[in-house]
């Protein structure tokens, strides 16, 4: 390569990190890098603060927990972020985001009345899960506040106070459900989520409150405009549940089959590493998104923007899953214990599958629910949902706890190939009718 050739790459890399500067993305990825770091040491120190007997239930009643939270709010700060990053006047906004808070809130009340009464009536497997759950209950309110904001802000392009925002409540959440945890066990990481999430839902207000949105008079939205506002987000809802339930339904089913707390405690370790290198993935998403909901109805763009990106998170993501798949024991001697190394070839085999929803699943399929194919994304995620239910009990009951990696191998693979397909069909199918409009 000549000197000239070199010499424009750098001014178009440095150009590039300019651009990525102004737009505030470094902000959003030292913040979610905070914010991770924190998460990390609250959730992945618990082991060294609770029993192995207490982690296992705290796995139980979080996982039942995380099934109820699919249904938080309907889904309805899908919309938050969606009309609030499409250009319009600021009283437009405000009123879709007013309105988002008056579904959200009834629907979550509703929601808290419902699974209080079942958590009274249902048997659970493990002492102590019914009282947790019940204590519990009234999370999800808290957690609709808290991310609608933060949607809120993210739509709005406010990428510092977001950064802020985030990293506060996963630092708050850090020091008080160690602090908790060693005081009352697993109630105490249950109240320490209550204080966490309760001070950042005021924090939020207030970061919203002198945003120019919200000095205007709200322009609310008609009742049809609510109504496809609602629409839109229960099928975002329902495709992000579908994608989402696949882990759940993994540690229900190895609870379920294995009923082995200490298993359970092993698996819960192991699996939680597909949160620790899925951290940048999320960062990514957090920034892009909204350029990608600004340019819906302009697919050579999405499609061009999308293979640069693919190129790039490829390149990232394979170093960093590759140093996790070598320091995997490290991983667990650290965050867990020596008595929790035996679980090492079980991390290696989530960091595979965490590998291929980062690279190949996670942006297209994402990309593909903000940009009009969310019917599409939620089909796809409801079929695999099946077939994963069906390939998790027979691999659960055959090989134990490394049968339930296996299945979310081979439904990350597949459902991610099928969405790179589409997004790229429907991005060519539109770049080829231009071009005959042209001729």
């Amino acid at each position: 390569m000549k000197k000239e050739q070199l010499i424009l790459l750098w001014d178009k890399l440095w150009e590039g990190l300019g651009t990525l500067k102004k737009r505030g993305f470094f902000h959003i990825i030292a913040g979610s890098t905070l914010a991770k770091i924190a998460g990390f040491v609250s959730v992945f120190f618990l082991p060294r603060f609770l029993s192995k007997n207490d982690y296992g239930l705290l796995t139980y009643v979080d996982n039942i927990r995380n099934y109820v939270m699919l249904l938080n709010g309907i889904g309805i700060t899908n919309a938050t972020l969606r009309y609030c990053a499409q250009k319009g006047s600021d009283e437009e906004k405000k009123g879709y985001f007013l309105t988002s808070l008056k579904v959200g809130i009834t629907a979550d009340v509703l929601l808290i009345i419902f699974t209080a009464a079942a958590y009274l009536m249902i048997p659970f497997p493990f002492e102590g899960a019914r009282f947790q759950l019940v204590v519990s209950s009234c999370l999800p309110i808290l957690y609709f506040l808290f991310t609608d904001i933060q949607l809120l802000l993210r739509a709005t392009f406010q990428n510092k106070r977001y950064s802020v925002y985030n990293f506060t409540y996963s630092f708050l959440l850090m020091i008080f459900q160690i602090i908790f945890a060693v005081l009352w066990g697993v109630t105490g990481v249950m109240v320490s989520r209550y204080i966490s999430m309760g001070l950042c839902v005021l924090m939020g207000f207030l970061l919203i409150r002198d945003l120019p949105m919200m000095k205007v008079k709200a322009l609310m939205p008609s009742r049809e405009e609510t109504y496809t506002m609602i629409r839109f987000s229960i099928v975002m809802l329902t495709a992000s549940a579908s994608s989402m339930v696949m882990s759940y339904n993994e540690t229900f089913i190895v609870g379920q089959l294995l009923k082995n707390e200490e298993l359970l405690a092993e698996y819960r370790v192991a699996s939680n590493i597909l949160s620790i290198s899925l951290f940048l993935l999320e960062a990514l998403l957090i920034f892009i998104l909204p350029y990608f909901i600004q340019h819906i109805n302009d697919k050579r763009w999405i499609w061009d923007s999308y293979k640069k990106l693919f190129a790039i998170n490829g390149a990232v993501m394979t170093l960093f899953h590759l140093g996790l798949f070598i320091f995997a024991k490290l991983y667990l001697f650290v965050f867990a214990g020596p008595e929790y190394l035996g679980a090492a070839p079980l991390v290696r085999m989530f960091l595979i599958a965490s590998w291929i929803q980062a690279v190949f699943r996670g942006i297209s399929g994402n990309i593909l629910a903000v940009t009009g194919e969310e019917k599409f994304n939620l089909k796809i995620n409801i079929i695999f949902v099946i077939v994963h239910a069906v390939i998790d009990v027979t691999a659960v009951k055959l090989l134990g706890i490394y049968g339930a990696a296996i299945a979310l191998i081979v439904v990350y693979f597949l459902s991610g190939l099928i969405m790179n397909l589409h997004l790229r069909n429907i991005c060519k199918s539109q770049i080829g009718e231009i071009k005959n409009d042209e001729e």
